[in-house]
């Protein structure tokens, strides 16, 4: 995996980033439209920009993106700069959760990952895999993160994204599972967008904080961890709500809420549909029993 090191203020960063991942970003994008084109068939548009602009007139995510984390939507412009590609593009691309629930077959499956965090010797630690879709295999990344407006980041990411997990050198690491059961919104804020946003902040209380402190575009589970402790969270467009962590401090989640009811029925029906649902609660069950054989 590369690591890309991009430093200095938002829009220099996402430079940097576009700049030294041109060609990387340009065959991811390729490789997501040719995913998105034949995914959609007959109803796909005569071409990827077109794709693109409708994705955006439609929803006022990138509005909302912008509104609420201008530092963030200046470093994904950045991005689409030192890349040459149209902004549009890139802003679209980072819409993957987003994207499912706005035109996403039925039959597409979701992306979907297993989360730990649990105390040890010292502190707490985070593991999760992260199942992308499969045209973004080989455009893995970590970036080193470092400006003004936030404290430095290693961020793990997809060539032209803005992130999808990571952790701070204030001590803070977050970790996450996608909720596609959970109401969404078109004019909430996306999942990469709230991610960083929550991860710019120096403890887990703040970091919890910023995230009830958003409308959320998509369903979610955050875990933040630090050394004192473990904080979660599930996020739907109408609720963020605080999971407990059981008592022997061992936090464990899959693809489903263990708490959040705020249940959107069609996309539960969908998932159920997929095997999705099936899949979490049984990786949930595996980690589950591991956990007593461990004891």
């Amino acid at each position: 995996m590369q690591i890309i090191d991009c430093f200095g203020p938002p829009k220099a960063r996402g430079h940097a980033h576009g700049e030294m991942l041109r060609d990387q970003i340009r065959d991811a994008l390729e490789a997501w439209e040719n995913a998105t084109m034949a995914a959609l068939g007959v109803c796909a548009p005569k071409n990827m920009d077109a794709y693109c602009a409708k994705f955006i007139a439609d929803t006022t995510l990138i509005e909302r993106a912008r509104a609420a984390t201008p530092s963030l939507y200046a470093e994904m412009a950045g991005i689409a700069e030192g890349a040459d590609q149209p902004l549009e593009r890139i802003a679209a691309y980072n819409l993957m959760d987003e994207q499912w629930w706005y035109d996403a077959p039925a039959e597409s499956p979701p992306p979907g990952c297993s989360l730990i965090a649990a105390p040890i010797a010292g502190g707490h630690v985070l593991a999760q895999n992260m199942d992308l879709p499969e045209h973004m295999t080989g455009s893995q990344v970590a970036l080193r993160l470092a400006g003004p407006d936030m404290p430095q980041t290693v961020v793990l990411s997809a060539a032209g994204l803005i992130g999808l997990t990571g952790a701070n050198d204030a001590g803070l690491a977050i970790g996450v599972n996608t909720l596609l059961m959970l109401h969404h919104a078109r004019n909430g804020l996306p999942v990469a967008f709230a991610m960083r946003h929550a991860l710019a902040a120096m403890d887990g209380a703040d970091a919890q904080a910023r995230l009830a402190g958003v409308g959320h575009a998509s369903g979610q589970h955050y875990a933040m961890v630090t050394q004192r402790g473990i904080r979660s969270v599930e996020c739907s467009a109408t609720s963020c709500v605080p999971y407990p962590v059981p008592d022997d401090g061992i936090l464990l989640h899959t693809n489903h809420p263990l708490i959040s009811d705020e249940i959107d029925g069609a996309a539960q029906a969908r998932l159920d549909s997929a095997g999705f649902n099936k899949s979490s609660t049984t990786r949930l069950e595996w980690l589950k029993n591991q956990r007593e054989r461990c004891r």
